[in-house]
């Protein structure tokens, strides 16, 4: 039988193993602090992904949002998952989902159970103050996201589309004339027309999709992993979808759309992304109206051709 003396003894004294459960005890009260202190949803997550690597190992989060929020993915998508529905009480908070290249085993399962556990009470404030946020930015005439929401929310997204190396499209779209509808049917006539024709377009995006009215009365749609050539054949769907959505005491406004599209180049900001499908919009009402035109970035990093298409 071997013998272990005091001076190679690898058994941990009782102070020792007391003095290691107050450590863990307190980098848990710790992790749990700065989550509660991020009120913003992307960085809640941002903090569960690289905090929580203390306690497990995973290389991306994807929370799947109820009604409160939205969607985020953070890190790079992996083989492996561990998927979490979380709820408080009757109200759902939403699906996250840790990713790693590596199986999870049933300790690690645990682990990761634990670790997304601690979000219920962070994630429900952030969700609460989402909420808040995202009413002042509603167009309280379409209830779409509003100017202040697109200025907010462009560049988070092309943060999100960068860390993924995905595609970003936008689509600048101007139903032609839509205001001549208040000045001549009246104010009512004229908000019904604004909300027929935001539920319209609305009905025809993906749930990843962003769409804004902007302070220049268009509408601004952002398309998640989509390239040019996409939101091309998108808009000309949805300028086609535009012509007959909107009747009043039984007699229907025949309406037509010009849009301007583009994608998000490598060097662009939010503020040359949106210039350049202004540009772009531009370019269709000058050449007519009722089209769609598409403009590229001339930035030779994009290897792309700067012509209009």
């Amino acid at each position: 039988m071997p013998v272990l003396n005091a001076k190679t003894s690898a058994v941990t004294s009782s102070s020792a193993l007391r003095q290691q459960r107050l450590d863990v005890q307190l980098r848990q009260l710790e992790f749990n602090a700065l989550l509660h202190r991020k009120l913003d949803l992307e960085r809640l997550f941002e903090c569960l992904l690289s905090e929580g690597q203390s306690y497990l190992s995973f290389d991306g989060v994807q929370y799947l949002a109820d009604e409160r929020g939205a969607d985020i993915a953070l890190g790079f998508s992996r083989q492996h998952r561990q998927s979490f529905e979380l709820r408080l009480g009757e109200r759902s908070l939403g699906e996250v989902t840790l990713m790693r290249g590596k199986a999870y085993t049933s300790r690690d399962e645990r682990d990761a159970e634990r670790l997304v556990a601690t979000l219920v009470y962070p994630l429900d404030n952030a969700l609460e103050h989402h909420r808040v946020a995202m009413k002042a930015m509603t167009d309280s005439a379409t209830g779409l996201r509003n100017q202040r929401a697109l200025d907010e929310l462009l560049p988070r997204e092309i943060r999100l589309v960068r860390r993924v190396e995905q595609p970003l499209a936008m689509i600048l779209m101007s139903v032609d004339y839509l205001e001549s509808i208040s000045e001549h049917h009246g104010s009512d006539v004229g908000e019904q027309a604004w909300q027929s024709v935001a539920k319209t377009l609305s009905n025809r995006l993906r749930q990843s999709d962003l769409i804004f009215r902007t302070e220049n009365d268009a509408f601004c749609i952002v398309l998640n992993q989509t390239n040019l050539d996409g939101a091309l054949v998108l808009a000309e769907r949805l300028r086609q979808e535009v012509d007959r959505c909107v009747s009043y005491d039984n007699v229907q406004f025949v309406l037509t759309a010009s849009a301007g599209v583009t994608e998000l180049s490598v060097t662009d900001d939010a503020n040359s992304f949106l210039q350049r499908s202004g540009q772009a919009l531009t370019m269709a009402r000058q050449a007519g109206r009722n089209q769609v035109r598409a403009l590229v970035s001339d930035d030779p990093a994009d290897g792309n051709d700067p012509s209009a298409a």
